[in-house]
């Protein structure tokens, strides 16, 4: 089948997916349908087009919650909080195009379950899904994919929509592209900072996404690591010398964090040594405070990405013993 052909086949199954279709459940920014399985669509080119799907298989990685996620909020209709992902990526199987693939042992189960609303029973069941191949063949021409993200936005949602789900759009591929640059320079141990400086929130963005996906979503003091089915992470990203300070958003002067870890880390209750040893302030231990499983990671080694590549600038750590944390 030639390119234009597929084309013209695959909008018009975008066109007709098998949505929810109830006034009085979606409103006019979704022209009354429920938006899930566009929004995952969406989703799936934004990774295709960055270059984080690269095979044809779609899993439920933590990126692609976090899109979906993104894209649910900017059309969530009043009342709802959340959009499952779970949902529209087990459902757009009735759509033709979309393979369920189920884990060893459970090709009779899938092909008889109607529906899966347990994030645990999905990750028992399913490995992931496959596109039709000449569908994945398009996706890789940014013209014809971009042909199709358009239809689906023109299809399911009212023009102000549009707009701000195009604008979405653009800016997930900044923060996809600020994010790799960020981890490839490092890699190639380039010390030189990008010439010219992102906008803020693309920075900010791409600085977390290159910090999250180094460490594994995983805590470098504590170890915990914790993902909701929407994709929602207990780790934020933490600049070792503040950007403020340092201009610096290199993941070498980054330290992937828990929240608490986080607070206590800037407040300079705790801090990581020269041999990557974490290290606690006299201040934890005043008769007032109950650090609690603070107190068990003294003298714990930094739990570091998996590529030494990545692994904290000792000059930062050093600037962060000297500047910010309380010796006594």
């Amino acid at each position: 089948m030639s390119e234009d052909r597929s084309l013209a086949k695959y909008a018009g199954a975008f066109r007709q997916l098998n949505t929810d279709k109830s006034a009085a459940r979606w409103d006019a920014p979704t022209r009354y349908r429920a938006p899930h399985k566009p929004l995952l669509l969406l989703s799936v080119l934004d990774l295709v087009a960055d270059g984080s799907i690269q095979r044809n298989l779609i899993e439920l990685i933590p990126d692609l919650r976090e899109l979906f996620d993104v894209y649910w909020s900017r059309v969530r209709p009043a009342g709802r909080e959340r959009g499952p992902i779970i949902m529209p990526f087990f459902h757009l199987r009735s759509d033709g195009f979309w393979h369920l693939l189920p884990k060893p042992g459970q090709e009779d189960f899938l092909a008889r379950v109607p529906r899966i609303r347990s994030a645990g029973l999905f990750e028992e069941t399913i490995l992931g899904a496959r596109l039709d191949q000449d569908l994945f063949h398009l996706l890789q021409i940014e013209e014809y994919r971009e042909a199709l993200r358009h239809v689906l936005v023109e299809t399911y949602f009212d023009p102000a929509t549009q707009e701000r789900l195009l604008r979405q759009s653009a800016f997930n591929y900044q923060v996809a592209a600020y994010s790799s640059d960020l981890l490839e320079r490092a890699r190639k141990q380039i010390r030189e900072k990008p010439v010219e400086l992102k906008e803020d929130p693309v920075r900010d963005q791409g600085f977390r996404r290159a910090i999250v996906r180094a460490y594994n979503h995983r805590c470098s003091l504590c170890g915990v690591r914790i993902l909701t089915a929407e994709g929602h992470t207990a780790i934020a990203a933490a600049h070792i010398i503040p950007w403020r300070v340092s201009h610096d958003d290199d993941p070498r002067n980054g330290l992937a964090l828990c929240h608490l870890c986080h607070w206590t880390f800037d407040e300079g209750l705790v801090t990581v040594g020269n041999n990557y040893q974490i290290r606690m302030s006299p201040q934890l231990a005043h008769s007032e405070n109950v650090p609690g499983h603070l107190a068990t990671i003294a003298d714990r080694d930094l739990i570091g990405p998996s590529e030494e590549s990545l692994w904290p600038f000792k000059e930062s750590l050093q600037w962060h013993r000297q500047e910010v944390f309380r010796r006594r």
